[in-house]
């Protein structure tokens, strides 16, 4: 179910949902809409049980479903923050006992807030994870994908809306650029700005209000990583991966993931050469519009050769580091890195 599906069903919510994907402040934004159109406003104190992860057990998680609401139709139970790959094979049969009986108890909507750090729902639709597959027999999984550019847009501008304060939509771009893509980093600095403007008396902001205001973003991300490949900025690129060494982020994760971007990035040209359009191709792909647009700006100065070249050194460094240890897998990501930039 996609986020505007699941929006249509606020008004009738039952049984359970899954709410999975990239974009953590939409998870946390709904989870609010489904308390305030499930609960009656009598006792929400009570009928609003939320568990966290670190605190989580089935027998607490069982308790809190069962349990019926006071003084109330409906109750709401959310697991929040739960570490996937943590839990030990008992946990998770047990975690599927409760599950299980959750269709047992029409008084309680529960929503498992997976945050996308922390689930891997696998290669949608054709390839879900073992866990997805268990978690989506019970509960009705709800997509929250990274929003257009065009959705973001409107987005801030709404938000600024709501402030009464007069945001020109061409600055938004250069909001994202200063800020990042993060929702959660763009409401933050939104409401610096509106509390700024509103402070100095202020009916509108401008570009310079923006550099005065808002704390500078740099996004060690997918987006910049393929930038940083592509164009051969081999200091950038190694500096990526010297923050993600010292954050102890698995060789074998930073590889799959340079893999999966040149992947992207294949398909990407492969689609373009057709002469399919940058929108089509994000859908087809299920690949956010945005990390589209900066693909094709760089495939246009590479060649296909140079594309499929790539792809295969990144085939068989993933090939060779499936016996490696973690500390060769290292070195070899650095190798491939360095090949890549050299070419």
């Amino acid at each position: 179910m996609t986020e505007l599906e699941f929006r249509a069903e606020l008004k009738n919510l039952h049984g359970g949902y899954l709410f999975f994907g990239d974009e953590d402040y939409l998870k946390f934004s709904y989870a609010k809409e489904v308390k305030k159109n499930t609960l009656d406003g009598s006792f929400d104190e009570f009928n609003h049980v939320v568990l966290y992860g670190e605190d989580f057990s089935p027998s607490a998680l069982y308790s809190a479903i069962a349990t019926v609401p006071l003084m109330s139709e409906k109750k709401v139970v959310e697991l929040r923050s739960l570490e996937f790959k943590a839990l030990k094979k008992d946990d998770i049969r047990m975690l599927e006992e409760v599950l299980s009986s959750l269709a047992e108890y029409d008084h309680t909507v529960f929503i498992l807030r997976a945050d996308a750090h922390l689930f891997d729902a696998g290669r949608l639709p054709s390839r879900p994870s073992e866990m997805y597959k268990m978690l989506t027999k019970y509960l009705t999984p709800v997509e929250f994908s990274f929003p257009t550019s065009a959705r973001l847009r409107s987005w801030i501008g709404r938000h600024f809306t709501e402030g009464k304060i007069r945001f020109d939509l061409t600055l938004c771009d250069y909001l994202v650029e200063i800020c990042g893509h993060s929702m959660w980093n763009l409401s933050n600095e939104i409401e610096k700005l509106c509390a700024y403007a509103k402070f100095n008396s202020l009916s509108s902001l401008t570009k310079e209000d923006i550099d005065k205001v808002c704390c500078k973003t740099i996004e060690y991300d997918d987006f910049q990583l393929t930038n940083a490949l592509l164009s051969g900025s081999r200091d950038f690129v190694f500096e990526t991966l010297r923050r993600q060494k010292l954050n102890h982020e698995p060789a074998n994760i930073i590889l799959a993931s340079i893999v999966k971007m040149y992947t992207e990035i294949y398909s990407v040209s492969r689609l373009q050469a057709l002469g399919t359009p940058k929108d089509k191709i994000a859908s087809m792909l299920k690949i956010h519009e945005f990390k589209v647009g900066k693909y094709l700006a760089k495939i246009a100065k590479t060649s296909p050769a140079r594309i499929e070249r790539s792809l295969e050194l990144c085939r068989e460094a993933d090939l060779k580091s499936k016996s490696y240890s973690n500390v060769s897998s290292y070195i070899a990501v650095e190798r491939l890195v360095s090949t890549l930039c050299a070419l």
